[in-house]
């Protein structure tokens, strides 16, 4: 189960290979043998300093001085290595040698030379003038020699952080005795991690049961996490498998629940290492987000920086979810200058407070507006000058939307339209359009009109010489973002439930928030004009099982403690989510966790005329003219028409079409920074 030594980054420790393997499963052999050597030589070692440097040198015949060598070595070794074996020396981790392991060794050395001084004494009538201090020698050597070759491994597998204050506090379970479990041990015998006391390890690794690391014994596998917690008094869990799969996680979560105590994690394994100062910190509670984390992103991040350094960048829905993650990565990675946009005042206010305080060199403006004012645009077009945009404003709500899609087209296509377009008459190197796997055969507005919006994207890519590279980027649901199905479920278990499920068998696609946006900073790098990037979301989710984990997590039972209700599909919505259509025949690019779809031949004629129509429709409220439009538009839209909706409230028809309305409130102050 130590799967977190699989990790090509992981240059904390590093085992090695056949030799170790061979150890490993011979470790009783191999130990004894080695300290049996050990011991043989001290006693030589004690001979030679006892007769030959302390002197005088009281053998005058060979065959006496052999006969004294000989019998020591036939007394001396095979007790010691007696000893040795009954306080498991050969079961102690090398690459893990600690103090705690100090005292069992002193007391074997010292225990095994008593009986050998007294077994020397009674058994040998005719000692000769035999002087007893080689054996004292022999005992001080033998203990330097064996905790010599105890620490040399882990001495010279790099240093350590210094140990400290080992008072218990909580009797602490580690899960996983690979490289993270090592050094969660080491934090929690040290002030880093005081509040904790490791009292046993649990592992899958056959070879790893009954080895000590750092004085704890690995006592068991997972499935008898219950019976080692019992004997052990454990108080919490500790999960040190930070690379270990979702469904690892799942199946390791089921038996760490059977016990009822509190599960804690230690951090992400790329955040270990990739903090100042790597190891093991602090440990958390194990959230939602940490059962559904994933290996981190691999690639080369100078490709990320190559492409934002000394550039001018413009992110819309920057106070979105998305938007601001994208804003913290663009600076982190060298732009000069970032221009957020957003119509949310509060939001807008919260992310110019954080920016403003990672004390970059990046030069900002905060701009508040609506995508849907081509005036406003164009002054903060004019203001910000950029080299590259960032599209990532939406509307995203799919039971919302399906019942206000003016307002969806008006966002993502109108908005969407005007954004390219500014972004062609302001010679912008780059435009980047955030979409969703909702696009994908599309069964609600929300999909259908991002999927109009790509298809804008792509028409716009030949236009003025293909100056601008524009592409489309699309994955599925990110943990964290306002109004998530992980959010929900917190709050529907935390007021005691009922969690509602849409139904038993819906599947998702998630991925971390800032998992996503790099790969979005990644395809954007790779993007040379008209494509669309898809992200590996890894394995779907099923919702049910979801919100049981989660209200496992919280220390509840399901359907006892917390019941779920299961509500039934929503307008619009489907039971499994697709990330590429029919046709798009994704092809894998650099990046792993990236692939790129088939380019599908688009009529520019008719999605320019078509787009046109939709958005005037919406602007005069003519909502059964979008249904049409949007289904000439989108053929796989398979959502409600306009007839057989559920009515929703009806909303008037402005008296005039909405874009004057809008040019109308686009009157712009001349203060406009």
């Amino acid at each position: 189960m130590s799967n977190d030594n699989d990790n090509p980054r992981n240059a904390l420790l590093r085992e090695d290979g056949a030799l170790t393997r061979l150890v490993r499963s011979n470790r009783l052999l191999f130990g004894l043998v080695f300290f049996g050597l050990l011991s043989a030589i001290s006693v030589t070692a004690s001979f030679f300093i006892r007769f030959v440097v302390l002197g005088p040198f009281l053998i005058t015949n060979l065959d006496q001085w052999q006969t004294w060598w000989l019998a020591m070595l036939g007394v001396t070794v095979p007790v010691r290595m007696i000893f040795f074996w009954l306080i498991g020396l050969h079961k102690t981790s090398w690459r893990f040698a600690s103090v705690e392991d100090l005292p069992p060794l002193v007391g074997a050395v010292m225990s095994s030379s008593a009986l050998i001084i007294v077994a020397l004494w009674v058994f040998w009538d005719k000692p000769g003038g035999f002087p007893l201090s080689t054996l004292a020698i022999d005992m001080v050597l033998c203990l330097g020699l064996v905790t010599i070759g105890r620490f040399a491994y882990r001495l010279l597998s790099g240093p350590s952080d210094k140990l400290g204050n080992t008072e218990p506090r909580k009797r602490a379970i580690v899960v996983g005795a690979g490289n993270a479990g090592a050094l969660t041990i080491e934090a929690m015998q040290s002030p880093r991690l005081g509040a904790f006391r490791p009292v046993a390890l649990v592992d899958d690794n056959v070879h790893a049961q009954g080895v000590r690391i750092r004085g704890v014994e690995v006592m068991g596998t997972i499935d008898q996490i219950k019976d080692v917690a019992r004997r052990r008094r454990a108080e919490v869990i500790v999960l040190a498998i930070p690379s270990a799969t979702t469904a690892a996680l799942y199946r390791i979560l089921n038996h760490c629940q059977e016990t009822k105590l509190p599960i804690k994690s230690v951090p992400s394994f790329w955040e270990i290492m990739e903090s100042e100062k790597p190891g093991i910190r602090r440990v958390e509670d194990f959230s939602t987000t940490s059962l559904l984390q994933r290996r981190p992103v691999s690639g080369d991040v100078g490709v990320i920086r190559e492409m934002l350094r000394g550039r001018r960048v413009l992110v819309t829905g920057a106070a979105g979810s998305i938007g601001s993650e994208l804003c913290r990565q663009v600076v982190e990675n060298g732009a000069a200058y970032l221009a957020c946009l957003d119509k949310d005042e509060n939001g807008l206010f919260r992310i110019e407070q954080e920016l403003r305080d990672r004390e970059r060199p990046t030069a900002f403006d905060f701009l508040l507006g609506d995508i849907k004012n081509p005036q406003r645009l164009e002054r903060f077009f004019a203001v910000a000058r950029p080299d590259i945009v960032f599209h990532a404003a939406a509307y995203k709500h799919v039971p919302i939307l399906q019942f206000h899609p003016e307002e969806a087209v008006l966002n993502n296509v109108f908005g969407t339209r005007q954004l390219a377009d500014m972004a062609l008459r302001h010679g912008v190197q780059r435009f980047v359009m955030i979409s969703t796997d909702k696009s994908v055969n599309p069964t609600n507005v929300m999909g259908a009109t991002k999927q109009v919006a790509e298809k804008v994207i792509l028409t716009r890519q030949n236009q003025d010489d293909g100056a601008t590279s524009f592409s489309i980027i699309r994955f599925g649901n990110v943990l964290g973002s306002a109004g998530s199905v992980v959010e929900l479920f917190h709050k529907q278990i935390k007021k005691g439930g009922p969690v509602t499920v849409t139904h038993p068998d819906m599947e998702r696609f998630f991925m971390t928030i800032a998992e996503a946006v790099q790969l979005v900073l990644f395809a954007a790098a790779m993007g040379r004009g008209g494509d669309v990037f898809i992200l590996d979301m890894g394995a779907s989710v099923k919702i049910d099982d979801l919100a049981r984990q989660m209200i496992r997590l919280s220390g509840l039972t399901p359907d006892v403690d917390v019941g779920i209700t299961y509500t039934g599909l929503r307008p619009g919505e489907k039971l499994f989510e697709e990330l590429w259509a029919e046709g798009e025949e994704p092809a894998p690019t650099e990046n792993p966790g990236i692939m790129v779809a088939r380019r599908q031949a688009i009529d520019v004629a008719e999605v320019e005329s078509g787009a046109g129509r939709l958005v005037e429709a919406a602007m005069l409220g003519r909502r059964d003219d979008i249904w049409t439009e949007l289904l000439a538009l989108v053929p796989d839209f398979s959502g409600l028409t306009g007839q057989d909706a559920e009515t929703p409230p009806e909303v008037p028809a402005p008296e005039g079409p909405r874009e004057d309305s809008v040019n109308r409130a686009a009157e712009t102050p001349n203060n406009l920074p």
